[in-house]
């Protein structure tokens, strides 16, 4: 039953990406994108609702539920930013990361068919798995942005002024505000769940700690440096992409 909630938001996701797509085609923004994502937020809560109940905790056992939390997650960042800073934009952009996710979710043996209850489960390690996994939601926003600006960058170089794409993009210093403002959040977060982590008392879960660790000490780097020496717009961008192309290497180890 809950695969269908997650097939249905993937479906959902899917026609949110074409129809905005199309909408560029004809030179005009998207009125229906948005609506779409947000049914596919639903579905999405649907699945995992169903999968709390199953697990008797958060539902982040396996890559299968990790990337299907993480979907969701981006999801909801979209549904937040996206009107709040008025990039139409970026639910064209965020309706394919949410598709592979969750494709990659539903392939046969990346979700248990029958999920048993968590043993064991306590405050601080709920709010590592959700905090983390949230925190990541923010940062893979922050990394669609990104993209958007790179493309932005390139269509000014090859001086395709007139696309639909050019036309209906927002403005530099308005992706590159929502950007940073996107990575800080999802640092914060990232820090309750890595602060989390260390508080769970639990040697077991050592190596995914220390790559948390590891991509949380990348991304303050990369703070420091916008902050303190400063760089420019494409390169803090592709770094943003990078990195989090990157720290999805984290999940390996758990």
């Amino acid at each position: 039953m809950d695969r269908w909630f997650l097939i249905a938001a993937t479906l959902l996701a899917v026609i949110g990406g074409v129809t905005g797509m199309m909408s560029l085609r004809h030179n005009h923004r998207s009125r229906w994108t948005f609506p779409w994502m947000a049914g596919a937020f639903l579905a999405q809560m649907g699945f995992l609702w169903l999968r709390g109940e199953a697990r008797g905790a958060c539902p982040l056992i396996g890559i299968g539920e990790i990337l299907a939390f993480l979907a969701w997650s981006l999801t909801l960042f979209y549904l937040v930013v996206g009107p709040t800073y008025r990039i139409s934009l970026l639910g064209v952009f965020s309706a394919p990361v949410v598709v592979v996710f969750q494709a990659i979710a539903l392939i046969p043996g990346m979700l248990d068919a029958s999920p048993e209850p968590v043993p064991g489960t306590d405050a601080w390690r709920e709010t590592h798995s959700a905090m983390s996994v949230l925190g990541y939601g923010a940062l893979a926003l922050a990394a669609v942005a990104g993209v958007m600006f790179l493309v932005l960058d390139r269509q000014l170089k090859d001086h395709h002024l007139n696309s639909g794409l050019f036309r209906n993009l927002p403005p530099v210093r308005e992706l590159l505000i929502s950007m940073e403002r996107l990575l800080w959040l999802g640092m914060v977060m990232l820090t309750v769940g890595v602060v989390a982590g260390f508080m769970m008392g639990r040697t077991g879960d050592a190596d995914h700690l220390i790559a948390a660790v590891v991509v949380w000490s990348a991304y303050v780097a990369l703070i420091v440096v916008k902050q303190v020496r400063g760089i420019t717009g494409r390169r803090f961008s592709l770094a943003v992409v990078l990195l989090f192309v990157v720290s999805l290497s984290v999940f390996a180890f758990i």
